[in-house]
């Protein structure tokens, strides 16, 4: 795709403020924590995770569930705010990893290039500086929606605002908790790149490494259980595995989020596979040589 030098300068952004974050990170040295900057480095936590996984994931990028524009407009902006990119660039490249799972396209998998600690590295944020970080091509209907569109191009804004707000809150102290906050965040969403693909149980068929990892979930509020999110993209729920022959639930704090939406009448059309379905994808077959399962067709939403 040929990108604007506008929209180059403003993707290129993204990555250096989470370098700069990560730097910022060490003003806690300084200034040490109080409780109120240890509440703020939690609060700024899940509520930007939420906003990456209920938001950015399973409402723009995979549809599972529908929201009034508003809730999505806003959503997006709070996912900004996390350093996660723009709408844009989040659902391309979160698509090309469904679509190539594990595979040479893949952009972030942990066993292409590379395998072992050079993998994880990759697929734990160095993709992010390579030329992989500029997707092949945007999607039309996010593109298509000038609001989306906007925060996709000024990604960096709510970011930077919302470390003006931490300073004027608490100085320097507060400022270093902003960092530290959004740095945990940014490895907590890069594990489901990196561990989620390395280390946990496959109950369902897929065709690429994808578990369901608990440490994962708790870092991610319930996107650790990825086997089922490739076994079923578009299911609102993740948190669901097969136990002796019988469908389990699983904590999945993303999920009860959507629900509390429903609740409130701002999210509606959950969708979550039915068990027979559940049932049909559990997985009771043997793995190639190559580890990876036989291949199987798998949906994948656009």
């Amino acid at each position: 795709m040929n990108y604007s030098l506008l929209t180059i300068v403003s993707y290129i952004i993204g990555p250096t403020l989470i370098i700069v974050s990560h730097i910022g990170s060490l003003l806690i040295l300084i200034t040490g924590l109080s409780w109120g900057s240890v509440l703020w480095i939690v609060l700024l936590y899940v509520i930007r995770m939420l906003a990456t996984t209920a938001i950015y994931h399973r409402l723009l990028t995979h549809r599972s569930y529908q929201t009034p524009a508003l809730v999505l407009w806003v959503g997006c902006i709070v996912a900004a705010a996390a350093g996660q990119m723009g709408p844009s660039w989040w659902k391309a490249h979160h698509l090309n990893h469904h679509q190539y799972s594990d595979q040479d396209q893949d952009p972030h998998s942990p066993y292409t290039p590379a395998k072992g600690l050079r993998g994880f590295y990759w697929s734990q944020g160095g993709w992010l500086l390579s030329p992989r970080f500029f997707p092949a091509k945007l999607p039309s209907n996010v593109e298509s929606d000038l609001v989306l569109k906007v925060i996709d191009r000024l990604h960096f804004i709510p970011l930077v605002a919302l470390g003006a707000i931490s300073y004027f809150i608490g100085g320097v102290e507060y400022l270093g908790a902003f960092f530290l906050s959004t740095t945990l965040l940014f490895h907590g969403v890069q594990t489901v790149n990196s561990l989620s693909h390395i280390i946990g149980k496959q109950p369902f068929i897929t065709n690429d490494h994808s578990r369901n990892s608990w440490f994962v979930a708790f870092l991610t509020l319930g996107e650790g259980w990825h086997n089922l999110h490739h076994a079923f993209p578009s299911s609102s729920r993740h948190g669901i595995t097969i136990c002796a022959g019988r469908v389990v639930y699983l904590p999945d704090p993303t999920f009860s989020f959507i629900k509390m939406l429903e609740f409130l009448r701002l999210g509606s059309k959950l969708r979550v596979p039915v068990e027979t379905d559940l049932l049909a994808r559990a997985k009771n077959r043997h793995f190639e040589d190559s580890g990876l399962p036989v291949a199987v067709e798998t949906a994948v939403n656009s």
